[in-house]
């Protein structure tokens, strides 16, 4: 595997090339429904940590803007890859017909050493013969601050009714092979309206709500093109704010509920040979879903320096998430 991290741009118009999926085709030597299985055991955290980027980030105070006040904000959110996620269970998966001699694998984010998983192929003769299946490394050595850090590029609009429209755009864009866009957008209105006197105090209360949707298709193979692998997630938040502004600086907290749900598909056309001299062919060998739900809260601070915003939080849950950045705020 090669040793590059995928590095999601939400709002960048490049990302690195993205070796998490290089050598994966070497499990189609496993049966099909023992490939499907150890496939997703590999990928599934993948999901996980896209899902706390992707809703992660979407507001630094609870204020809103005045009618027609907007921001533009640039930020890094790196959800902290769980212990638990780096490894998976080899006996828990159930495998069908595959064994090996460990009793744990890496996952994507788990570290760089292949596992050896096989088989015994039936000969004409009626002996049998070992097939190896070997399942990739992941990227642990790699990661950054045990992260996978995501930058996003967002812009905030005030409106009617003390609510702001938050959108998070990238259309599609192609790279050494993969090709990737995301759309997201997020309304937070604010509750302060409604609490009478508070509304005097630097106190400010709001609802957030917020939807992304992310498309990556990657190459497998340039000798073969339609080899390929698509993975689309989307995500939804809910969340409640807190924030206390002063003039210098802002103190922000928060609850709120998260989920994810993830395709991956690897399409195409493959030809497998086994070591007893045959082969198999197999069209669009892999297909899963995962879903992701979870709670979380969050605590920030934030520095008002004029309409320059510097703002870092963080998020307790299951991959604990650091968002930072910069905010260029008006009205």
């Amino acid at each position: 595997m090669k040793r590059s991290i995928l590095f999601l741009s939400l709002f960048a118009a490049t990302f690195s090339s993205a070796q998490l999926f290089d050598d994966l085709d070497a499990i189609l030597a496993a049966t099909n429904n023992d490939a499907q299985t150890l496939s997703q055991a590999f990928i599934a955290p993948l999901g996980q940590s896209l899902t706390y980027s992707l809703n992660s980030g979407w507001a630094n105070s609870a204020k809103t803007h005045k009618k027609f006040g907007f921001d533009i904000t640039v930020g890094v959110v790196s959800p902290s890859v769980s212990d638990e996620a780096k490894s998976f269970n080899i006996n828990a998966l159930n495998l069908q017909e595959l064994e090996s001699d460990f009793t744990t694998a890496s996952t994507v984010f788990g570290a760089d050493s292949n596992t050896t998983f096989y088989y015994e192929l039936q000969l004409p003769d009626n002996s049998t013969i070992r097939q190896n299946v070997e399942l990739p490394g992941g990227l642990g050595d790699d990661l950054i601050m045990n992260s996978l850090p995501t930058p996003y590029l967002q812009v905030g609009l005030g409106l009617l009714f003390d609510t702001d429209i938050i959108v998070r755009y990238i259309p599609n864009v192609e790279n050494e092979g993969a090709e990737f866009g995301l759309f997201g957008i997020g309304l937070k209105h604010s509750l302060t309206q409604y609490l009478g006197l508070v509304d005097k105090l630097p106190l400010n209360i709001s609802a957030l709500a917020a939807y992304s949707k992310m498309n990556v298709e990657y190459e497998l193979s340039s000798a073969n093109p339609d080899q390929m692998v698509a993975y689309d997630i989307s995500t939804f938040t809910l969340q409640a704010l807190a924030s206390l502004d002063f003039p210098i600086i802002s103190l922000v907290g928060g609850f709120g509920y998260g989920k994810g749900d993830v395709n991956f598909d690897m399409l195409g056309d493959y030809t497998i040979s086994l070591v007893d001299g045959t082969s198999k062919s197999l069209n669009n060998p892999i297909s899963f879903e995962n879903s992701y739900t979870g709670t979380n809260a969050m605590i920030g601070v934030r520095a008002n320096l004029a309409f320059i915003k510097l703002f870092a939080n963080y998020t307790l849950q299951e991959f604990n998430t650091l968002n930072a950045g910069v905010s260029f705020s008006f009205r």
